[in-house]
């Protein structure tokens, strides 16, 4: 198990035994009496490395998305989902619709000041509007055209942001996401081996869908001011963000 496991498995029991005192199943708490837990879990003293994409696998990537536009305009969903999860730092879930959220083309919106938005609830079901970069806005007006939308969606539009294959069924499985992420992934792991760069390609084999969020802060966070890019990612804490500037390590 690795060290994060087993703190989940210290809380999630700790929390059920404090259910069982509360309903008056047991008397006392035994995660709570384990009074030396560094045992067995190891603190981390210095900091890891951010698992995310090189530049040029990146560039790989979503070129590789691009190419599967061409041969299947299906795909435009493929391109424009890699897009989202590394332009705006969503984590899977704010993609899929669930009953929490239900992501829509309406949650994109513009202020006063001609800057565009997206709404999104993310983790530990906390609302927070991240920033559309032009670069974002462009892959959104190119994903609607193709879908025979306007280039850009009108306040309070409820067309479902992510569809299924038949164009008409919202995705409501984050597993759908994963499915779409991972087949794109493959592609680009045979145009890397294709191209000579094999070592690139045996480390996107490891790639989850999560390394998109975190490959676009580590990029963001070099140019952008740290808050910033803090409230686009909804972490709680700039000591989160801080652990994608990774300067000390390279020095």
């Amino acid at each position: 198990l690795s060290q994060k496991a087993l703190q989940a498995i210290f809380a999630i029991i700790g929390s059920f035994y404090n259910y069982l005192i509360q309903e008056e199943y047991a008397d006392f708490n035994p995660v709570a009496q384990i009074r030396q837990k560094s045992k067995f879990i190891r603190k981390q003293q210095t900091q890891q490395v951010i698992r995310r994409l090189s530049d040029l696998q990146w560039s790989y990537v979503i070129e590789t998305a691009e190419l599967l536009v061409m041969q299947n305009p299906a795909h435009e969903r493929t391109l424009f989902s890699m897009n989202a999860l590394y332009g705006m730092y969503l984590r899977v879930s704010e993609l899929a619709a669930a009953k929490r959220w239900d992501p829509q083309m309406g949650h994109f919106h513009k202020d006063r000041d001609n800057n565009w938005w997206f709404t999104t609830v993310g983790k530990g079901n906390k609302e927070r509007m991240i920033t559309v970069s032009d670069a974002m806005l462009s892959a959104l007006k190119r994903y609607r055209v193709s879908r025979d939308l306007s280039p850009l969606p009108y306040p309070g539009e409820t067309t479902p942001l992510i569809i299924a294959t038949n164009g008409k069924d919202v995705i409501t499985s984050t597993r759908q996401i994963l499915i779409i992420v991972q087949q794109c992934f493959d592609a680009t792991i045979e145009r890397l081996l294709q191209d000579g760069f094999s070592e690139e390609a045996e480390q996107l084999k490891a790639a989850t869908v999560h390394w998109l969020r975190h490959t676009g802060i580590s990029d963001d966070v070099k140019t952008r001011p740290r808050e910033h890019v803090r409230d686009d990612a909804g972490h709680s804490s700039s000591a989160i963000t801080d652990k994608y500037i990774d300067i000390e390590l390279r020095a």
